[in-house]
């Protein structure tokens, strides 16, 4: 029953529409740290979800991170849709375990790079994230990472399929690649 209630508090957490809380469409360019603020709140929701909803128990953290991150891709209230919920899953990976995070990144930071692409660097990191942790944190931390990871994949397959046809804006110093 504590996991049912923790993973409906967890959705219902990811649900929260953040860039309206942040009032990052009010704000726009005017305000080039409300975006930064958005991202900040989505790592924080994912973290807290997490962290203080699910406890110490290894379902209850998997079950609370796939529920906020599956919730903010398809919100229950607000306008928000096609979210690729990258922040929030940092956040509750992090929560899960602290490597998650600087893992995640040097896997983005290799996809973007050699291709130029954001979204490619976003497929390496959710592709590589659970791999990664396997060999450094140990395969239970790989299978709770795996499905948070599956939802990036399935939310980035629209950004992807536009890269590879060549529709999508490529970084300044790959264009010609």
């Amino acid at each position: 029953m504590r996991l049912l209630v923790a993973a409906i508090a967890a959705i219902l957490v990811g649900s929260l529409p953040t860039k309206r809380l942040t009032r990052v469409a009010v704000l726009g360019a005017a305000a080039p740290w409300a975006s930064g603020a958005a991202a900040l709140a989505d790592v924080l929701k994912g973290f807290l979800a997490v962290a203080v909803i699910a406890g110490p128990g290894p379902w209850a953290q998997t079950i609370c991170a796939t529920a906020v991150v599956a919730a903010h891709q398809w919100p229950l209230f607000g306008s928000e849709r096609g979210l690729r919920g990258t922040a929030v899953a940092l956040g509750a990976l992090s929560a899960v375990t602290p490597i998650a995070a600087p893992l995640w990144g040097v896997f983005w930071g290799l996809g973007f790079v050699a291709s130029g692409y954001r979204a490619a660097g976003f497929v390496g990191g959710a592709v590589m994230l659970p791999v990664a942790l396997g060999f450094v944190a140990g395969w239970t931390m790989a299978l709770m990472a795996l499905p948070v990871c599956a939802l990036l994949c399935e939310r980035l397959r629209q950004p992807l399929r536009e890269a590879l046809a060549g529709r999508a804006a490529k970084h300044h110093w790959r264009a010609g690649a």
